[in-house]
């Protein structure tokens, strides 16, 4: 990664303990001194006919836990992998919502689940399937899912998709009140 200038920088700070130290401890201060801020479980004190949340016990409280985090390697190393990951999952949200935006153009009018009906139905599936298909692509998963789908797995494949088809009319048949008559 150091073939570049960012890239040594990247490392430098790696080395200096900026993502195993310093970020997780700013990530986990943040958090708590906010929860402690909003729900002012230390008490309120007056200022100008506000009440306002004690900020020094807060902060003391959050600086403790912070550090008791960082301590905690394993903690840390769980927060690496789990963040990263979120984020992921938050880029592939606002690619779907994006692809969506197609479908919406300016009517802000629309209800988020009455834009999916019809032929939206359909495309709203493919574009699902497109988005989660590319991201499994960029971690190597989407061979090894496609070889279950039609290889090893295709038995148990066809059962879940047997089982979801069947299950969809059921919720379809008892979802709608017959024409004819009231319940």
């Amino acid at each position: 990664m150091a073939d570049t200038v960012l890239g040594g920088t990247i490392e430098f700070l790696q080395d200096f303990g900026f993502f195993d130290v310093i970020l997780p401890f700013l990530l986990i201060f943040t958090i708590t001194f906010g929860v402690l801020e909003k729900t002012k479980i230390f008490g309120v004190e007056k200022y100008k006919d506000q009440e306002i949340a004690k900020k020094n016990i807060n902060a003391m409280v959050a600086f403790v836990i912070a550090f008791f985090v960082i301590s905690a390697k394993e903690i840390v190393a769980s927060i690496q992998v789990s963040i990263p990951m979120v984020a992921l999952i938050l880029v592939a949200i606002v690619c779907f919502l994006m692809l969506i935006g197609i479908f919406i153009g300016h009517d802000q009018s629309l209800n988020f689940f009455e834009m999916f009906k019809g032929t939206n139905l359909f495309f709203a599936g493919i574009l699902v399937l497109a988005v989660t298909a590319i991201f499994f692509e960029s971690f190597g998963w989407l061979d090894p899912v496609l070889d279950f789908i039609f290889g090893s797995g295709s038995d148990t494949f066809l059962t879940i998709v047997f089982v979801g088809i069947i299950g969809g009319v059921i919720y379809f048949v008892f979802k709608s009140p017959s024409e004819g008559g009231s319940h």
